[in-house]
C-alpha cells in the first residue's frame, strides 16, 4: 500500500469517526456481531472500532480458525489508529453456529459480560439443500434456521439473560419485498396467519418447489416481520431490520458450490457494480453502523432497505413505503408466534 493511499485511508477513517460521533448521543461501548469473520460482519467490526468510545467487540463466528484470523486483522487495524483511542479495542471470539440452536444457547452462556448492541448479520441462501427439514433443530428448514430461527434464539436469550442493553440489528434483504431484477419473487402471502407463517418456517409452504431464491425471499420477509413484533415484545430495546444491500466481497454463496461462487464473484457482482446497483462491504457495513448510531432516523420495529423496487444500493427507506405488509402488526405478531411455536 502506498504512503499516499494509506494516508487517504486513515483520513477517511478519522472523518468517519467525527461523523458517527456527531450523529448520536448514545454511548456504544460494546457490540456482538454474528458472521464476523469476513465480509460485511468483519467490516462492521472495523468501522465500529473507529468509534472513540468503543471498548469491546465480540466476533461471533462458526469457525475458530477463521475467527482468530479475523481477530488478528482487526487488532492490527486498531493498533494502526491508536491515537484516536488510547485504550484500544478488545476483540473477543465467541463460537456459535446460527443453524444449531444448542450452539447459540451455549454461546449466550459463554458470553461473560453484556453488550450494548447485537448485529445479527449471519445468514445465506441455505446451501445445496435449503429446504431440508432439520428435525434436530425443532423442524425448521435449513435456510430458515440459519437466517432467522438461530437469531431469534440469540436475541431472546441475550435479553432474558440481561446481556443486551440497547439495540438489536437484524440483516434484512431487499428480497423480502421482492426483487424481480434478481429473480426474487414478491412473497405471496394469503392470510398472514400463524399457520401460514409456520409453513414458511418448516418449508412446507413451498410444496414441491425448493427454489432457493423463493425460499430466501419468504424467509427474509418473515424475519423482517419478526423484528417488528420484537420491538413490542422488548420495548426497552431498539429492534431494527436493515439490509446491507447488494454487497460484493461477502460469503453469501459459500455453501452453494464452486460454480455458483465463481459466477457470483467474477460475473454477477462486477456487472451489478458496473450498472450502479451494487456496492462493496464498506457501504454494506455502513448501513448497519448508521442504524446503530442514528437513533432519530432509524425507528425501532421498522425495516430499512434500498429506496426503489429494483434497487439494491444507494439510500435506504422504510420498506413499508414499498410493501405495506411490513407495517401490519397482526402479521408481525403472527410471524413471531409461528417461529416460537417451533422452539
Amino acid at each position: 500500500m502506498s504512503y499516499a493511499y494509506a494516508s487517504c485511508f486513515a483520513l477517511a477513517g478519522i472523518i468517519l469517526i467525527i461523523i458517527m460521533s456527531a450523529r448520536t448521543s448514545a454511548t456504544i461501548e460494546s457490540v456482538l456481531i454474528t458472521g464476523a469473520n469476513s465480509g460485511v460482519g468483519k467490516e462492521c467490526a472495523r468501522q465500529l472500532s473507529l468509534l472513540p468510545q468503543m471498548k469491546r467487540i465480540v466476533l461471533g463466528c462458526r469457525d475458530r480458525v477463521k475467527a482468530q484470523e479475523a481477530k488478528v486483522d482487526l487488532e492490527r487495524a486498531t493498533r494502526s489508529r491508536s491515537t484516536t483511542n488510547e485504550m484500544g479495542v478488545v476483540f473477543e471470539i465467541l463460537i456459535l453456529d446460527l443453524s444449531n440452536i444448542e450452539s447459540v444457547k451455549g454461546a449466550i452462556e459463554e458470553l461473560t459480560d453484556p453488550v450494548d448492541v447485537v448485529v445479527m448479520n449471519a445468514g445465506g441462501l441455505g446451501g445445496k439443500t435449503p429446504g431440508r427439514v432439520l428435525e434436530d433443530q425443532g423442524g425448521f428448514s435449513s435456510i430458515f434456521c440459519a437466517n432467522v430461527a438461530g437469531h431469534v434464539v440469540l436475541l431472546d436469550g441475550l435479553v432474558e439473560a440481561g446481556k443486551l442493553s440497547r439495540t438489536a440489528i437484524y440483516a434484512g434483504s431487499e428480497a423480502a419485498r421482492g426483487l424481480p431484477v434478481m429473480g426474487y419473487p414478491k412473497p405471496r402471502i394469503e392470510t398472514g396467519s400463524v399457520d401460514e407463517f409456520q409453513s414458511i418456517c418448516d418449508g412446507s409452504f413451498f410444496a414441491d418447489s425448493r427454489d432457493a431464491k423463493t425460499m430466501y425471499a419468504h424467509t427474509k420477509y418473515v424475519g423482517a416481520l419478526w423484528m417488528g413484533s420484537a420491538s413490542r415484545q422488548y420495548p426497552q430495546h431498539r429492534m431494527i431490520a436493515v439490509s446491507p444491500g447488494a454487497t460484493s466481497g461477502t460469503n453469501s454463496a459459500a455453501h452453494m458450490g464452486p460454480v455458483v461462487q465463481f459466477v457470483q464473484k467474477t460475473l454477477l457482482f462486477p456487472l451489478l457494480k458496473l450498472l450502479g446497483n451494487a456496492h462493496g462491504v464498506e457501504m454494506g457495513a455502513r448501513r448497519y453502523v448508521d442504524a446503530i448510531l442514528d437513533e432519530g432516523t432509524y425507528q425501532s420495529g421498522h425495516f430499512y432497505a434500498s429506496d426503489g423496487p429494483n434497487k439494491m444500493t444507494g439510500g435506504v427507506v422504510d420498506q413499508m413505503k414499498l410493501l405495506d405488509d411490513f407495517g401490519k402488526e397482526d402479521y408481525q405478531d403472527n410471524a413471531n408466534a409461528a417461529i416460537h411455536s417451533f422452539l
